[in-house]
Formats: C-alpha cells, sequence, structure tokens
C-alpha cells in the first residue's frame, strides 16, 4: 500500500524518494565534470543534403557524503546533462576505498566489487540540455577513510572533464531525386504529470490528511508531509493565510518559512532544468495546502515512495516537544528517514493512554482524525507496515491504576490489529520506567492470543539525564531523538523487510 493520496489511488512504488539524514560526521564532496559521446542514430539522407553537423555532449557529477557514523555513511549524487538530450543513463564509478552500496533511491544501484552502476528509475530517465537527476544511497566504510570517487563514466563513455563533439557519419549524395529518408525513431513519449493541484494524483499524502474540500487539504496530527517531483526550474506553493512550514528539495536540509501566505516562491534561485523532488510539511499556522505552481509547460511527476510506512504514536516525546524542529527532529521522523519509508506521528504533548482526569487517552482519540474532535479516521486511506507506541509517562499524574492501564493497554494493541491485521507492533517502555511490568503485560497477553507480531522494546540506559535531554530527565533534545532512532532501527527494520543502516 502507498501513502494517502487524492482519489485514494493505490499503486506500487519501486524507489524511494529522497532522504534528509541526521549529521553524524562530516561532510565530504567532489564535484566532476565530465564529456560523454553523444548518442546518436544514423539517419539516411534525400538526394545533395548535406551531412547533419556534429553534436556536443558532456555532464557534471556532484557526488557528496552526507553524513558518516562508525561503520556506515550517506552519499548524494547529482548528474546533470551539459550536452544533447539523453532518454536513459547509467552512470559508473569505482570505489578505491572498499567501500559498499547497501540501499539506493531515485535510482537502481548495483555493485560488483570496486566497480558500482546507477541506472535511472525511469521518471527520471530524460536529460534535457542542462537538466539533471539526483539519487542517493546508503553504503558502508571500513571506518578510517571513504575517498570519493574522481572518476565516472556515463553510459558507458568516460567523463573527460569537457563537453566533445561526435561527428555524424557522412553520405554520400543519392544518385536518385526520389530516394527516401530514413526514419528516426520516435522517443517515447514521457507520462503526463499533474498540475500541482491539492487532487493531483502526482502529490502524495503522508500521514492523516482532510480531503474533504477540494481547494485546500490540511494535515492532522503531527508529522505528516507532502511529497511530490516537478518539471522545470522553479516551484511555488500557495497557502491561504500565514503559515510556518519547512520544505526540502531534491532532498536537501530542510528551509524554514516563517509566518509566509500567499504564494510563496520556494526558488527563488533557479534551478537547473530536469526533475526536482519536493517534501513539505506544516509546523504551525493556516495549514492549508492550496497547491503548487509550476513553469509553463512543467508539470508534476509521481514521486514513487517507499512502499513501508510506521506509524509513531505517543505524547509530547513522540511529537518532538522542545527539540529544535518539533515533529521533524523527533526519533519517528528521524528513523524514518533513516530507514528511507514514509512515516507519521499520531502524538501530541499531554495525552496519556488512559481518557482520565482530563487527560486526552490514545486509546480512543488514535483512531480520530485529528488530534482533536470526534470525526473517525477512515484506515482505509494507507495501511501502516508498523506502529510505535510510546505512552505511559502521563498516566501515572492523572492517577491511572497499573490495571487500569494494563488491562486499556491490552485492548488498544486489539483493536489497532484489528484495522492492521498484518503490521508490526512494538510498546516501548517509557523513558522514565513508568508502568513497566503492566506494558510488558500488555504484549505478553495479545502473544498468548495468537498475535506473535506483537512486540515489548525496553529502553533502559538508552538516554542520560541531562546529557540527552532538553530539560533535564524529560524531553530528549535533537542528540537524545537521534540515539533512539539509532536504538530502534535493528528493532525495527528487519520486522518491515528493510535494510538495517
Amino acid at each position: 500500500m502507498r501513502g494517502m493520496r487524492s482519489g485514494q489511488r493505490q499503486a506500487t512504488r519501486r524507489a524511494q524518494l529522497h532522504r534528509t539524514s541526521p549529521a553524524y560526521g562530516s561532510r565530504t564532496r567532489a564535484v566532476v565534470a565530465c564529456s560523454v559521446a553523444a548518442l546518436t542514430g544514423v539517419i539516411g539522407t534525400v538526394a545533395h543534403q548535406t551531412a547533419a553537423g556534429a553534436a556536443a555532449s558532456g555532464c557534471r557529477v556532484d557526488y557528496s557524503v552526507t553524513s558518516q557514523w562508525s561503520g556506515g555513511f550517506t552519499a548524494a549524487v547529482t548528474v546533470t546533462n551539459l550536452g544533447a538530450p539523453v532518454s536513459g543513463w547509467t552512470l559508473a564509478w569505482s570505489f578505491t576505498g572498499g567501500q559498499t552500496v547497501a540501499q539506493a533511491w531515485n535510482a537502481t544501484v548495483t555493485q560488483n566489487g570496486a566497480q558500482v552502476t546507477a541506472t535511472d528509475a525511469g521518471y527520471n530517465a530524460t536529460l534535457a540540455t542542462g537538466g539533471s537527476a539526483a539519487f542517493g544511497f546508503n553504503g558502508s566504510w571500513n571506518g578510517s577513510a571513504n575517498p570519493v570517487p574522481t572518476t565516472f563514466t556515463l553510459n558507458g563513455t568516460a567523463c573527460t572533464g569537457s563537453a566533445t563533439s561526435t561527428p555524424s557519419p557522412s553520405s554520400s549524395p543519392s544518385s536518385s531525386p526520389s530516394a527516401s529518408r530514413t526514419p528516426s525513431p520516435s522517443p517515447t513519449p514521457a507520462p503526463r504529470g499533474g498540475d500541482g493541484s491539492p487532487s493531483d494524483p502526482d502529490i502524495t499524502y503522508v500521514g492523516r490528511w482532510d480531503t474533504a474540500s477540494s481547494t485546500g487539504y490540511v494535515p492532522n496530527w503531527t508529522g505528516a508531509y507532502l511529497v511530490t517531483a516537478f518539471t522545470g526550474t522553479t516551484v511555488k506553493i500557495k497557502q491561504r493565510d500565514a503559515v510556518n512550514m519547512y520544505v526540502s528539495i531534491d532532498g536537501g536540509a530542510d528551509v524554514f518559512y516563517a509566518g509566509v501566505k500567499g504564494t510563496v516562491n520556494l526558488t527563488p534561485a533557479p534551478l537547473p532544468a530536469g526533475t526536482h523532488t519536493l517534501r513539505v510539511s506544516y509546523r504551525s499556522g493556516d495549514t492549508v495546502f492550496q497547491g503548487l505552481v509550476l513553469d509553463p509547460g512543467a508539470t508534476t511527476v509521481d514521486p514513487r515512495p517507499s512502499t513501508k510506512l510506521i506509524e509513531f504514536v505517543g505524547d509530547s516525546i513522540t511529537a518532538g516537544y522542545l527539540d529544535s524542529k518539533l515533529a521533524l527532529s523527533a526519533y519517528g521522523w528521524v528513523l524514518g528517514e533513516k530507514l528511507h519509508v514514509r512515516h507519521t506521528q499520531i502524538a501530541r504533548a499531554g495525552y496519556c493512554l488512559v481518557a482520565q482526569e482530563g487527560c486526552v487517552g490514545q486509546s480512543t482519540q488514535y483512531f480520530k482524525l485529528g488530534s482533536t474532535g470526534a470525526a473517525d479516521w477512515d484506515f482505509s486511506r494507507y495501511t501502516a507496515d508498523a506502529v510505535v507506541i510510546n505512552l505511559g509517562t502521563n498516566d501515572i499524574g492523572h492517577h491511572v491504576t497499573g490495571s487500569a492501564f494494563q488491562s486499556a493497554y491490552t485492548a488498544f494493541l486489539r483493536a489497532i490489529r484489528a484495522k492492521y491485521p498484518n503490521a508490526a507492533l512494538f510498546a516501548m517502555e517509557t523513558f522514565k520506567q513508568r508502568y513497566v511490568a503492566e506494558t510488558k503485560a500488555a504484549v505478553a497477553a495479545r502473544n498468548a492470543a495468537g498475535d506473535a507480531n506483537v512486540y515489548y522494546i525496553g529502553t533502559e540506559g538508552w538516554l542520560t539525564p541531562g546529557a540527552d535531554y532538553a530539560d533535564g530527565d524529560g524531553h530528549p533534545s535533537d542528540a537524545g531523538h537521534i540515539k533512539i532512532a539509532n536504538r530502534l532501527a535493528p528493532v525495527i527494520a528487519p520486522k518491515i523487510g528493510v535494510p538495517v543502516p
């Protein structure tokens, strides 16, 4: 199942969209300007017609190590076509430090020994003159040296650093004025893209969005976002009234827009011609998405996001309270980006598991469209592959007894299972170790009922008071959330069938 989309279109997606990685280490970049012979067909000529002129071709490669940690790294690669248009591309290079590729997005990347080959993902196969395609991958390294590649080939021809000319074959004049021209192959038409309106099927809405009005879609809870790809060099977003939002283009760092409204230019410096990716996440304000404005003749393109999705259910910790970017720097968002899967946080500050003494209970509110209100969520809109629950921190302050908590948690797991028959369900121990025995008992009850795909996650020792918290020992800092994501990754990844980064 893919993310929620207007019109409820469901389709299998083969490539992941983007990654914005936490900064685990240094950033390394290599830029290679290169050339490649033009791919030309031999075309016959009519009587007395002279040979066609030479066709110039070239490219530029930008290879960046965007994050690095012990034994692993993330790289971003952009190839820009400086010559004649190319339809279908393969970029190849060799590693010199024993690096290996583990997982890629926006391209199909294979490796044989030190040799690496990256092939277009289909939707980004065509590179116009000046156009570019970006892709990325996770890899491993030896921990002492991670040299960037310095030599690339594009479509089998060495990238030499300047554009070259490939002469077209000369042809002798035909002896007959009626000689016919050999037809050149017709290019494969690109799939028709969308118009950027809220109901555009090439925009993927991740999380719980209210799509009742065709003039504007509204995200609910926290951690909801939209992703798409688009052609052209610029993109603008239409906002009804003042809003605070984060925008990432081509997998780059999130740019914060504060109090903007109307038609907001997201590309004050035009991009290279080509296909680009876009992700928008609202933080606060009038969070009504009214569509995109593209260049004349440009369209949106299906971003082909991951087919996997994780829901993170909780309170202020899961919502990212007190960290730098709220939901975007909380452990659920960090983990989702780390695993290159879709992700959303069904969380709000102050919430409990059990509704008691004025505390909103996730045991009932989780099943609603928004963090407030009584409208039910339509669970047919998307299917989660995993649900990670972190609840119980606030219940103790509202005098919820252990027995009431255990009973509610058991029923909560049972109700989620009814919505997601095949999802892996994870019950996290709260970082303050509250209701530990009761949480374990709820998981054990589901296991005893025959549901083996429910798991308890102990969290003792994950965080150090003071060092990993923004407020002593209550809410994790950005670094604390990264530690949580790193601990969760090897637990959750195997259960949803993705590689452990």
